[in-house]
């Protein structure tokens, strides 16, 4: 089983967008994939799945449910060939507050839990890639997450605000952590499109960053307009954005 976190320093990347859309993508090939929002300050998984789920993450973490209880199976929902679990964030105003306030002796059981259910999804579900959708920046939940990951995905736009901040993460947590980190460049302009503009483009984030860059993804007016509305990857299968997406999943 691939696990992979998505990731990044700060938020409106398109980081949960990146995530579903690799998750369907996958689902649509035949790969057995579970994702997960660790994104406890702002989930929003559950708009991307348009789903009210019984039950919530939070309370698996919290020791009160088992996984399966957490997971909905969406596979026949959208008729895929392979199957998707999901597991969701609640995102009431009291669940946040909560997942604000654990202190770090929760945050471990967490981990341990979170690293339970890897096993659980890997050696009992049959699942094939993990996915998490992680918190910007340094939560711990985030961390948990990434801790968890074979490969960390860090979505960023090519600006010096993500470039500065990216570079802070790269050197105070994905080397601690020891794994494996490269970039997806997301919200690119489509000038950068031509060879010679996007290859000066990978080379200089990647000069700047020291990590590979996994491919960049085109900016769209509509999308970000509509964002949430739909799985662009189940209703554009031919959409640029989707296609970026693919070549990315393609080379993991």
């Amino acid at each position: 089983m691939k696990t992979i976190a998505i990731h990044s320093y700060k938020g409106g990347t398109g980081k949960t967008s990146i995530a579903v859309n690799l998750a369907v993508i996958y689902a649509i090939k035949g790969k057995n994939v579970c994702i997960l929002d660790y994104d406890f300050r702002a989930p929003s998984l559950q708009i991307a799945f348009k789903e009210n789920p019984r039950f919530w993450l939070n309370d698996f973490l919290e020791g009160n449910i088992s996984l399966q209880d957490a997971l909905i199976e969406l596979s026949n929902k959208y008729n895929f060939k392979g199957k998707l679990l999901a597991g969701f964030a609640n995102p009431n105003v009291q669940a946040l507050r909560s997942m604000m306030t654990k202190d770090r002796v929760w945050e471990m059981r967490a981990l341990h839990k979170t690293l339970s259910a890897k096993r659980s999804l890997n050696q009992e579900m049959g699942i094939d890639i993990l996915i998490f959708d992680t918190s910007p920046g340094m939560i711990y939940s985030s961390i948990n997450a990434l801790a968890s990951s074979d490969l960390i995905f860090i979505v960023m736009k090519g600006d010096e605000f993500d470039l500065e901040g990216t570079k802070e993460l790269i050197n105070g947590l994905y080397e601690v952590l020891g794994k494996k980190a490269q970039i997806i460049l997301n919200k690119i302009p489509l000038n950068y499109f031509s060879n010679e503009a996007s290859e000066k483009l990978k080379s200089l984030i990647q000069e700047k960053l020291g990590l590979p860059i996994a491919g960049l993804i085109p900016c769209d007016c509509n999308l970000l307009a509509t964002g949430g509305k739909s799985i662009v990857a189940i209703n554009q299968p031919n959409h640029p954005f989707v296609k970026a997406i693919l070549n990315i999943a393609e080379k993991i």
